[in-house]
């Protein structure tokens, strides 16, 4: 079964992390929350989420995809250098490596977006890192850029969620869950 790291970080934009997180596990993969700081986290509208494991403890090697959710998480987690440090190595593994919102700009400080299609919080902040860095902004919902899957904002949660699901399992898998959720 592929395990699947979520980081989460002070600050998440909730519907970020859970949403995807719901699909996730609805496809039976191995989805374990990381705790970037602790393994109490509070996010952006004082939802407090219980981690599986703290980034601490968690093994690089054993993981086969690594999510970043956005909000104000999404700094914590660029100015954070063992996230960044997973992600190079993550990414380097030909791991799929996905982040929503502003997130993407810990992929951009970790020198994985040079050339790539991403897509990002439309603020001038997080596009002008991610273009500082190489990466080629795209106007989509979610940009998918071989293992590189990145979502615009919370409003795209779920499609950002299916596109997870269908790199990780199959195209049959999610079209059946997407019947099953009304989608």
């Amino acid at each position: 079964m592929k395990k699947i790291a979520v980081l989460v970080a002070p600050g998440f934009e909730e519907i970020e992390l859970l949403a995807p997180v719901d699909i996730l596990r609805r496809l039976e993969l191995d989805v374990q929350l990381i705790g970037v700081q602790s393994d109490s986290v509070t996010g952006a509208h004082n939802v407090t989420i219980q981690t599986d494991s703290t980034l601490a403890q968690l093994n690089p090697s054993e993981i086969d995809a690594l999510i970043l959710p956005g909000g104000a998480a999404s700094w914590v987690l660029r100015d954070t250098p063992e996230v960044i440090e997973l992600v190079k190595q993550t990414f380097a593994e030909d791991k799929l490596v996905a982040a929503i919102c502003a997130a993407p700009i810990a992929l951009a400080k970790a020198g994985i977006v040079a050339g790539k299609k991403v897509t990002a919080y439309p603020m001038d902040e997080v596009h002008a890192e991610i273009s500082e860095a190489g990466g080629q902004l795209v106007d989509k919902d979610v940009a998918i850029d071989n293992n590189l899957i990145t979502g615009r904002g919370p409003a795209v949660a779920l499609a950002f969620g299916y596109a997870l699901g269908e790199y990780l399992t199959s195209s049959a898998q999610v079209a059946e869950l997407k019947s099953a959720m009304c989608y």
